[in-house]
């Protein structure tokens, strides 16, 4: 975990911060700003005290929950989560190496809460975060 700086910048899909006091995640979508409240122990952070997670620190679960899109993966196929307003796209299929082209099974849309049972059933059965970590495939 890295402290933020003035030159840390925030992807498109967000970044995740840790707050010091109490080790609580939370993401953020820029670093324009001065000072932040954490979600957890409402206690007023400066930018310079937040650390920076890399996505491969979070757990999957933490992730969709704050709202930004996971995908894991198990050999060949996959799994994907976009959160979508008050639902979630779920997305299954197969292929995705380097000379197979993705195939996708099934698309459909859920609450967050069925989102976050099947995130954790999948971890439960062995499946990874995918090594690229962007949450699409």
């Amino acid at each position: 975990m890295k402290l933020i700086t003035r030159h840390t910048r925030a992807p498109r899909s967000g970044a995740f911060i840790r707050c010091p006091y109490c080790q609580n995640v939370s993401l953020v979508r820029h670093f324009s700003w001065s000072a932040l409240a954490c979600d957890h122990c409402s206690e007023s952070v400066p930018k310079d005290r937040w650390g920076y997670c890399d996505r491969s620190e979070v757990n999957p679960v933490d992730i969709l929950r704050l709202g930004s899109p996971v995908t894991l993966r198990d050999g060949d196929e996959w799994a994907s989560w976009i959160p979508a307003g008050d639902c979630v796209i779920s997305l299954y299929g197969t292929g995705g190496k380097e000379r197979s082209r993705n195939r996708m099974e099934d698309r459909i849309q859920i609450s967050l809460e069925v989102a976050l049972r099947q995130v954790q059933t999948h971890l439960e059965y062995g499946w990874k975060m995918d090594v690229r970590g962007k949450g699409v495939i």
